[in-house]
């Protein structure tokens, strides 16, 4: 069974047994949050599919709560029970599937963990990248029981109604929605510059909910059948401008680019970043749009080597274009499906 067959067959089943969706929904959440289930089972996207499906039939809105608090405990419970996992086996973790094949899924964890603390916790539930291994990581660092606990109760109920409520609403609500945006088009062309501008920074905490609100917010305007040109380069003009603030700061903090905030990382990290300008040259700043939340460290490290400026603005200039198509292209061919 492929994964979309499987994400179908759930979203299936909740169509016609309604009753059961309290259940469906809390045994998606426990495995989205689960550390052995959670790289396997697409929690999210099932949840959202489940809620939209939910709305489009007709369902009336007294099924929402109950579905967000039914995710909220799954999510709890997959978290809680990785991190006593992880607090028992300490030492035997990373002899464990997955961790036994994939071992820079705890590195990647530690760092987030160390980074964030209790926050990291709490976000945790929000990046699949390191979703499964913080609890973990937690529970092998000792974190204490009850910080952990709070964090993790928080950030699951956030988290459901985070994923239900807008798929069931957006989905119940959609002409309302689309009219809105239609007749505000100038404000939220102003808000997808500022995401844009924030999706710029390599900051896992901002990049991954900007990015996704850049793509929902802008495919939802295409959609609505909002200029698209103006919406597209409002997109590119945030991240155009984020290249040249990082650039900037590249030239500014050259002695010392760990300490160039919002912009520092860690030091394997922008060496990276450095083999990437050297790999591809002029095309390093395109390649790095698609690269995730490290693409910000790029026209740093361009900075850094002081680059010419003029060069580096026409790159960046056609690569956050690039970008911007790239992520709305897909909601304007689907508009003109459905037009």
């Amino acid at each position: 069974m492929t994964l979309e067959s499987f994400v179908d067959a759930i979203v299936t089943f909740v169509r016609d047994h309604e009753e059961w969706t309290p259940v469906v929904v809390f045994l998606v959440a426990f495995g989205e949050s689960f550390a052995f289930l959670s790289l396997i089972v697409p929690g999210t996207a099932i949840l959202a599919g489940v809620a939209a499906l939910l709305a489009a039939s007709g369902v009336e809105m007294h099924i929402v709560l109950p579905a967000i608090l039914a995710a909220g405990l799954g999510g709890t419970l997959g978290y809680a029970i990785s991190f006593w996992l992880g607090r028992y086996f300490k030492d035997s973790v990373p002899h464990i599937w997955p961790f036994k094949t994939r071992p820079h899924l705890i590195t990647q964890g530690e760092k987030f963990f160390e980074s964030y603390g209790a926050f990291g916790v709490f976000f945790g539930h929000f990046f699949g990248p390191v979703r499964a291994v913080i609890p973990v990581v937690a529970g092998m660092f000792r974190m204490r029981e009850i910080p952990f606990q709070i964090a993790n109760v928080a950030s699951a109920f956030v988290w459901a109604a985070g994923v239900i409520a807008p798929a069931f609403f957006l989905v119940t609500f959609k002409d309302e929605v689309l009219t809105f945006l239609a007749t505000h088009h100038y404000w939220v062309a102003a808000l997808l510059f500022l995401l844009a501008l924030a999706n710029s920074i390599p900051r896992p905490i901002l990049f991954w909910p900007t990015l996704i609100l850049v793509i929902g917010l802008g495919s939802m305007m295409v959609l609505a059948n909002g200029h698209f040109t103006s919406i597209w380069l409002a997109a590119a003009a945030g991240a155009f401008a984020g290249d040249l603030y990082a650039y900037y700061k590249g030239v500014t903090h050259k002695q010392d680019r760990l300490a160039t905030w919002p912009f520092s990382a860690s030091p394997e990290q922008h060496t990276e970043a450095l083999a990437l300008v050297e790999r591809h040259g002029p095309l390093s700043l395109i390649v790095s749009k698609f690269q995730g939340f490290n693409r910000g460290l790029v026209p740093l490290e361009i900075g850094i080597l002081e680059r010419p400026f003029a060069p580096f603005a026409i790159q960046s200039a056609g690569s956050t274009v690039a970008w911007g198509l790239a992520i709305l292209l897909p909601a304007l061919i689907l508009g003109l499906f459905l037009n």
